[in-house]
């Protein structure tokens, strides 16, 4: 037979005055009269907090919370945060929090590697609450930083392509960001792949270039990576191995054999005819 843990009452209902955590679990409740008893037990729901951020979270970067009870309706939702060694606090609405209903979005100025947070359910209707869920721990990674890299080794001739790469060691989900002569983003160039193509390489595609990366809304930007220089040039008249000039000059080096040979052709072919 299980042990009471509260006094008895003479009065229903029995009151918590100040509900911790401490206080979830199973309720079991005895009513008497005379010398017969009867006697019930209050399941408090269950109640589980996710998270609903891309993982992993990086420095700087929002994290979203979601809260699911278990069972019944008409729910509104508490929330808690801890840091070690410390007592639960009760979070609000403010700058740094923001709840809507079952999520709770943390800026990611309030994103601290080691917090711990909880939530439950509560309403107006028996259960009125629900078990505290289970605990979120946050894991706060350093900001990433992409490196950029070039499908050309020296410089890139003039009509030919170039293809810059955006690497990065994290799960997909980032968009890609490029820059040309200053970060400005105002200026840059949004690829969904970490490849920025120019199929026909110019004079004015020279310069320094950057990349970095970005997910979720609003946008979480990663580091830019460091500067690539893409050098165009043009192959010069001396290189060209057929221009122009080279052309002409083998003509009028042939020239005089080929007038030649035309004449002799002819002569022999009105002398075949007579």
């Amino acid at each position: 037979m299980a042990t009471s843990l509260y006094p008895h009452t003479t009065y229903n209902p029995y009151m918590i005055s100040s509900v911790t955590q401490y206080d979830s679990g199973t309720y079991t409740c005895s009513g008497y009269r005379g010398r017969d008893s009867q006697s019930s037990e209050i399941n408090l729901p269950t109640t589980k907090l996710t998270v609903e951020s891309q993982s992993p979270v990086f420095t700087g970067e929002s994290v979203t919370l979601k809260c699911e009870v278990q069972g019944y309706l008409w729910w509104a939702y508490q929330w808690y945060k801890t840091k070690a060694q410390s007592q639960w606090t009760t979070v609000s609405q403010s700058v740094f929090y923001t709840v809507n209903r079952d999520t709770l979005t943390i800026n990611g100025d309030a994103v601290v590697n080691g917090d711990q947070y909880q939530c439950r359910g509560a309403r107006n209707n028996r259960p009125t609450t629900s078990q505290y869920s289970n605990t979120v721990t946050l894991t706060v990674h350093v900001k990433p930083t992409p490196e950029l890299t070039s499908s050309l080794t020296g410089a890139a001739l003039v009509g030919n392509p170039v293809t810059l790469h955006c690497k990065m060691d994290q799960p997909a989900g980032w968009s890609f960001y490029w820059s040309r002569h200053t970060q400005n983003p105002e200026n840059e160039t949004n690829t969904a792949t970490n490849s920025y193509n120019i199929s026909s390489v110019a004079p004015s595609d020279g310069g320094h270039y950057w990349c970095r990366a970005g997910r979720g809304n609003p946008v979480y930007y990663t580091n830019y990576s460091d500067a690539i220089w893409v050098n165009v040039t043009a192959l010069s008249h001396s290189e060209a191995p057929f221009s122009i000039l080279s052309l002409l000059s083998s003509l009028l080096a042939v020239s005089p054999y080929l007038l030649v040979s035309i004449v002799l052709g002819v002569k022999c072919y009105r002398a075949h005819g007579i």
